[in-house]
């Protein structure tokens, strides 16, 4: 076998391990890839094979602070100044989105760039493997606890032993050669053998070697293999290791590859073994699993906080009103049985018990205003004729843009109808176009327009004033329950909010931009069903 043979055979064996690896020329020409590096990067092989790398991986200019490629270029760059291996450390490297150009996908990596040299020992390959470690990434980041990878040093593999060429004994996973019927040790690469400090495994059959494995899914797939010629691959398999013949059992995962060695009659005689240890990232996952587990039932306990509170809501809502009209008309008797004079000096008393009376009923009326919000949502209510909702509305508003001089112009010609209850839509827009003219700013007739259309499957409607406007700290607080900013005008602090809940309620969402003494344009947007 010729050189240019031996190194096609060693890539064609490379594409099929579990990991990622990409091998580069000298020149950082990309001679091949893994199979699971194409999967993670996105990538088919015959658009990588024979460019330059950093043609096919640019940085994502939505990720400058990343440095991907100067990091990756410099790792390269020393590995063939100084001949010897360069772990990296942790790498943001996002790769481009092939379903949406100029777009990327977020990435984390674990690399190593490890060289290769021919028999004159010069530089012939540089092997990079990485660890695709974006699910841990986004999983510590998201919930906020710190994950820590233990991370396998990688040396410099010994020399080519047996039938193994340089290219398989430096690529950095656990790598061996099972020869003959009874899967005899022939080679172990070192990852391989830290799997089993002290044990000895070159010239033994597997199951003398390690004989846990002989109850093992392990054991009966190395068989098939060997007897069909068919190769295996397994992911995340719990495998049970001894680390000394004598040891405690540990309970380990790893993704690998077993395929058929053939002789030089085509004859299966033995099995190459790529495997790589994936224990870490196995045990975080399930302690994400176990926390959103926790997450389910603490919202499902915050859900029925939220039921009993709408319970009491509803019981102080329906169980006070009797005690209050009842008081309610004790004022009222109590005032006929006072002298007539108005200034009779009970008067101002009584006077100050008929407002609080008023005030209580009030407060009692918007509590169950608040509850019926948390309850009404009726996703199969019919289309709205906006037009005809507005019309009914503008005739409301008469007297409000006959005071001001103010004016209301509409466009809705985008959205005629809109799927959404008939009395929300209603009350969604009555507290936006009164609140426009009710905030008007003293040096200007009140201009309100009113548009709707449709946007990335939403109805957006919005609501434009040139009012008073709100500042910075106004704003952020604008939606909250009873709260009001200016006391010049009569208002209870519950339209916004309203509005806010209604809209939520439906799926949706309500936005506002504002600039003190200039206006504000308040933005809701409502699910489109039919799209």
């Amino acid at each position: 076998m010729n050189s240019t043979e031996a190194l096609a055979r060693q890539l064609q064996a490379l594409e099929t391990v579990p990991d990622s690896y990409i091998v580069v020329s000298p020149e950082l020409i990309i001679l091949t890839a893994s199979n699971a590096y194409l999967a993670d990067t996105l990538t088919q092989r015959e658009q990588l094979v024979g460019r330059y790398l950093f043609d096919v991986f640019p940085d994502n200019p939505a990720a400058p602070e990343a440095n991907a490629v100067r990091n990756w270029r410099a790792s390269l760059e020393r590995v063939i100044a100084t001949g010897q291996p360069h772990q990296m450390d942790q790498q943001h490297y996002d790769v481009p989105d092939p379903e949406r150009p100029g777009h990327f996908v977020e990435r984390h990596w674990q690399p190593l760039n490890t060289p290769v040299f021919d028999s004159q020992g010069r530089l012939h390959y540089i092997i990079h493997s990485s660890v695709n470690i974006t699910e841990e990434v986004q999983a510590r980041r998201a919930l906020e606890v710190s994950q820590h990878r233990e991370h396998d040093a990688l040396v410099e593999a010994e020399r080519e032993r047996l039938r193994l060429s340089h290219l398989v004994m430096q690529a950095p996973a656990a790598l061996c050669i099972h020869a003959g019927p009874a899967l005899t040790y022939e080679l172990v690469n070192p990852g391989y053998e830290r799997l089993f400090p002290g044990r000895q495994l070159l010239g033994r059959p597997i199951l003398e070697a390690l004989p846990e494995l002989r109850d093992t899914g392990v054991w009966e797939q190395l068989r098939e293999v060997y007897r069909t010629g068919h190769t295996r691959q397994s992911h995340e398999v719990l495998v049970p290791l001894h680390s000394t013949p004598d040891g405690q059992r540990e309970d380990r995962y790893f993704n690998y590859t077993f395929q058929a060695r053939r002789n030089e009659h085509e004859q299966v005689d033995g099995v190459y073994v790529f495997a790589f240890e994936v224990t870490e990232q196995v045990r975080a996952r399930q302690q994400v699993q176990a926390l959103n587990q926790e997450l389910d039932q603490a919202n499902r306990q915050l859900t029925r906080v939220n039921a009993d509170l709408d319970s009491f809501v509803y019981m102080a809502a329906h169980d006070l009103k009797g005690p209050i009209n009842n008081l309610e008309g004790l004022v009222q008797a109590l005032s006929e049985e006072l002298p007539a004079p108005p200034d009779a000096p009970a008067r101002p008393l009584l006077h100050m018990m008929q407002d609080a009376v008023g005030r209580f009923q009030r407060t009692l009326a918007q509590l169950s205003d608040v509850l019926q919000l948390h309850q009404a949502h009726d996703p199969a209510a019919p289309p709205v004729e906006l037009g005809a909702v507005v019309d009914d509305l503008r005739q409301d508003l008469l007297p409000a843009l006959q005071q001001t001089g103010g004016q209301l112009e509409v466009d809705a010609v985008a959205c005629p109808v809109v799927a959404m209850p008939a009395k929300s839509l209603r009350s969604v827009l009555y507290n936006l176009l009164s609140n426009a003219l009710k905030y008007r700013h003293p040096d200007r007739p009140p201009l309100v327009r009113l548009n709707c259309r449709t946007e990335d499957g939403f109805w957006h409607l919005t609501v434009q004033d040139n009012g008073l406007g709100l500042d910075a700290t106004q704003q952020a607080s604008l939606f909250a329950l009873f709260r009001r900013f200016h006391d010049h005008v009569e208002g209870t602090g519950l339209g916004l909010y309203t509005v806010k809940k209604i809209v939520e309620n439906l799926g949706g969402r309500v936005q506002v931009q504002s600039e003190l003494g200039v206006g504000s344009t308040f933005s809701v947007y409502i699910p489109n069903a039919a799209t």
